[in-house]
């Protein structure tokens, strides 16, 4: 056997080091798990329909559009809940813009990233 000393600050450092290793490996596994947790549900078209309060014609846009992933599962499209989250976040905007930047994506959102067919006021 093998005796090795060290002084007690030199000690406490490295404990508190593999204490912050310790600590992002336990954050690491209860992201993991988070994901593993969330990814395995699937839902069907009515789920998402009602999920989204949009009509089967709207979900058949979204996707053909490619704004929703999907699998088809013995002939049935299966949404994963991750993209009906994802789908959610990116569709939100805010009623009240403060910056320019939230304007022009409020504005996108609104026109599905199109500029409007108004034309220029000619004074």
């Amino acid at each position: 056997m093998e005796i090795i000393t060290m002084e007690s600050s030199a000690y406490k450092e490295l404990m508190e080091k593999i204490e912050k290793i310790a600590g992002y490996v336990r954050e690491n596994e209860r992201e993991q798990a988070k994901k593993k947790d969330t990814a395995d549900v699937w839902l069907d078209n009515r789920e998402v329909m009602s999920l989204l309060g949009i009509s089967r014609r709207t979900l058949q846009r979204l996707r053909g559009s490619g704004r929703i992933g999907y699998a088809i599962f013995r002939g049935a499209c299966r949404y994963p809940f991750s993209e009906v989250e994802r789908l959610i976040k990116e569709s939100v905007f805010n009623c009240n813009p403060q910056t320019l930047e939230e304007f022009k994506r409020n504005y996108l959102l609104r026109t599905g990233g199109k500029p409007s067919n108004i034309p220029p006021n000619n004074k």
